[in-house]
């Protein structure tokens, strides 16, 4: 028997500030917030949201939710660039850092001979 697991949407630390906010303007401004400071925990509370009958809180969230993945999509590409110091570091010591595409496929596995008495 598999335990049950909550929801995404409850990872998300916005979900009890919306749980317990009547207030429409409250839940706005919460939605700006998400935006300015959320992580792809909120993608799935942002979701939830969309399928409120509220249609300015629905509305604003599907806006949030494309907003955040495009923010989030932004900052792991700045996070695969290498740093400006380390351009430097690399021009002053005539280094080039590693091509990626150089991944040889070596293979660690070994025989069953080795272990044989011979």
């Amino acid at each position: 028997m598999e335990p049950e697991l909550l929801p995404d949407y409850y990872q998300s630390v916005f979900y009890q500030l919306f749980k317990f906010t009547t207030d429409e303007e409250c839940k706005l401004i919460l939605l700006e917030q998400i935006l300015e400071l959320g992580d792809e925990k909120e993608i799935s509370l942002l979701e939830e949201l969309e399928c409120m009958e509220t249609l300015k809180i629905s509305t604003r969230a599907y806006e949030v939710k494309c907003l955040l993945q495009k923010r989030l999509e932004l900052e792991q590409k700045e996070l695969e660039r290498l740093p400006m110091s380390l351009c430097f570091l690399y021009e002053e010591f005539d280094i080039h850092p590693p091509k990626s595409d150089v991944d040889v496929d070596i293979d660690f596995e070994l025989s069953l001979e080795i272990l044989s008495d011979e």
